[in-house]
């Protein structure tokens, strides 16, 4: 890489020994508000940038990491690792310990800001707040007065209504969703029945052959329980039962991950070589993990089926296989812990914005711990395999610095324009994503619906915003001078004739609560080639819409043009529920969407 550019003012923290180099530019640590929240000076392990938990590792090279080969997770997903903007540099700014601190957080972003940042990737997501008691709300909307884009993880507290985070409209808010990628695992039995499971660790037995298979309660421990033994529980089978055997256990009924893992580790202690893990639930998720032995998470039925053909057969034997295998399932699917809308503070504003790959992603991480949160875990991983909003969001983040790169002069909310309105809203099958229950998803799912960079390169048309814009949408909302002097350094006065939340010139059109009908404007900046777009709509259910004009004609660069939107409700059957649709401006190259919200609490005939 060249020399690090002038502007850079941020450092490396000088009594960690972390060096700095044309990679890495920065490194910095915050904790004055944890501090002062305990009430007692701090030791020493609050006062590193180094990543001990493996999230800050796995989410920075994400977003900026450069090309790796030889990745893998124990032998899983084996290939080359980057990150979305593998020739960005990256700068690291540790705010939390684990917990994250209001104070602290906002000490980062404004370190951030003066060190000389282009994009803030923040893989955090606090409970909504108002904007002028949220920290990331409040420092966001700094940053982007400079110039700054801030990408944030919409949370991962679904699929509970309203559950989304980071819902400031200068936000970039990102949800998750699942890739073509999938870890199969299968068991094969003596008798030449197979069956599928899920696990990273796999093709690790040492030959292709069958390997004795015992039910974990008939290799139990000298007192232990019947049930303890069933779950594989620390202590319960038997080394001379179990040694060279695959065991097959039962998942655990807390739902915790991580349990179903230190069950694989006892299978490990007691000599075990491979694992059988059923669920108990017909209606419960596989999902692969980091086992200490070949294991095989299969099904509830599929479980019994295996559970049969040990109790009915002699000598029972089975081998565990598997592999990475990419483009043999249906994505992306919702992740079903992704935070779902409406945006509970200014729900004229639709979040999340944008979903992206977030659910077993492999990145770089920590060897200060193991890949799994179990302290018995004493294997290091240079990678490891994660689940989370916090994934999506550095993807997200470097698709943006690919987007600064082409266009350095479009400004943060063009970028998010971009990103929005290029989204695609289908799967790789040409159906609509569909959200964790495999049911046909909708906007407060995945916002606009899932990135597509290719396309958010050239999008054709943007909806632009200035500051202006923003502190004119807080005032809307009946925002006082107090409470904008938190977002800026002057005085602000709010205009004569206010204007209404969801009129701000935002990539979506959401209308919480519609009583008859009401007309939205939004506005145009045309970024591409000279052209004239033509709407289409697809009108939520029980909505009209209406588009003036339906014909926008481009001359130049930087040309904007608006259009009003009239919504109404024009079906009497008591309404109260949200209802989605979709505008399109298309020149025939560019197709420029826009999700349409509506929650109708009157309709008429």
């Amino acid at each position: 890489m060249g020399p690090i550019p002038s502007k850079w003012k941020g450092y490396c923290e000088p009594n960690d020994d972390v060096k700095c180099n044309r990679k890495l530019i920065g490194a910095r640590y915050f904790n004055k508000g944890v501090e002062a929240k305990l009430g007692s000076p701090l030791n020493s392990s609050y006062r590193t940038v180094r990543d001990t938990s493996g999230h800050g590792t796995h989410t920075l090279s994400t977003a900026g990491g450069r090309f790796v080969g030889g990745a893998n997770l124990l032998g899983s997903v084996y290939g080359t690792a980057k990150g979305g903007s593998p020739s960005a540099r990256v700068a690291s700014y540790k705010s939390c310990w684990p917990d994250c601190n209001d104070a602290d957080v906002l000490a980062a972003i404004d370190a951030a800001i003066h060190d000389g940042v282009d994009i803030l990737s923040l893989s955090i997501a606090f409970v909504s707040r108002d904007y002028f008691l949220d920290s990331i709300a409040i420092g966001s909307l700094h940053a982007v007065q400079n110039g700054i884009v801030v990408v944030c993880a919409g949370g991962n507290q679904g699929p509970t209504p309203g559950s989304v985070s980071n819902v400031a409209p200068w936000i970039l808010t990102v949800a998750a969703s699942t890739i073509d990628r999938e870890f199969p695992s299968n068991v094969m039995l003596g008798n030449n029945k197979q069956f599928k499971g899920l696990s990273f660790k796999t093709n690790s037995l040492t030959a292709v052959k069958f390997y004795p298979l015992v039910y974990s309660v008939d290799a139990r421990a000298a007192n232990t329980s019947a049930r303890d033994a069933q779950l594989c529980s620390v202590g319960s089978l038997d080394p001379k039962k179990v040694k060279g055997k695959i065991v097959y256990c039962l998942v655990d009924p807390s739902g915790l991950h991580v349990l179903n893992v230190e069950k694989s580790w006892v299978v490990a202690q007691a000599g075990g070589i491979g694992m059988i893990l059923a669920n108990h639930l017909t209606t419960t998720t596989l999902i692969p993990q980091a086992h200490f032995v070949p294991t095989s998470r299969v099904s509830a039925d599929d479980g019994l089926a295996i559970l049969l053909y040990i109790h009915t057969t002699k000598y029972p034997v089975a081998y565990i296989s598997g592999a990475t295998e990419v483009g043999t399932v249906t994505a992306p699917i919702m992740a079903s812990f992704s935070s779902q809308g409406p945006n509970t503070i200014t729900p004229e504003i639709l979040k999340p914005d944008i979903t992206a790959p977030g659910v077993q992603i492999i990145a770089a991480y920590t060897e200060a711990r193991g890949p799994t949160n179990l302290q018995s875990d004493d294997r290091r991983v240079l990678f490891n395999i994660v689940s989370g909003t916090s994934m999506a969001c550095p993807h997200v983040s470097g698709a943006v610095g690919l987007l600064k790169k082409i266009h350095p002069n479009w400004s943060p909310s063009a970028i998010r324009s971009a990103i929005m309105t290029s989204a695609r809203t289908r799967s790789n099958l040409r159906q609509p994503i569909a959200n964790g229950t495999l049911a046909e998803g909708n906007p407060f799912n995945y916002g606009a619906g899932h990135l597509s960079p290719n396309r958010a390169m050239d999008p054709g048309l943007v909806y632009d915003l200035t500051i202006t814009d923003y502190l004119n949408f807080l005032c809307s909302i009946g925002y006082n001078a107090t409470q904008l002097s938190t977002f800026v350094d002057k005085k602000y006065e709010c205009p004569s004739k206010p204007t209404r939340p969801w009129d701000l010139n935002y990539p979506s059109i959401t209308v919480p609560s519609l009583s008859g009908k009401v007309t939205v404007t939004r506005a145009l900046k045309n970024v591409g080639t000279p052209a004239t777009y033509t709407v289409r709509i697809k009108a939520p259910s029980g909505i009209s819409v209406k588009v003036e004009p339906k014909r926008l004609r481009f001359e130049k660069i930087n040309e904007e043009k608006m259009f009003k939107v009239t919504i109404e409700a024009k079906r009497d059957d008591g309404g109260g529920e949200y209802v989605f649709g979709r505008l399109i401006w298309s020149d025939g190259k560019h197709f420029v969407g826009s999700p349409i919200v509506v929650n109708a609490t009157t309709l008429h005939m």
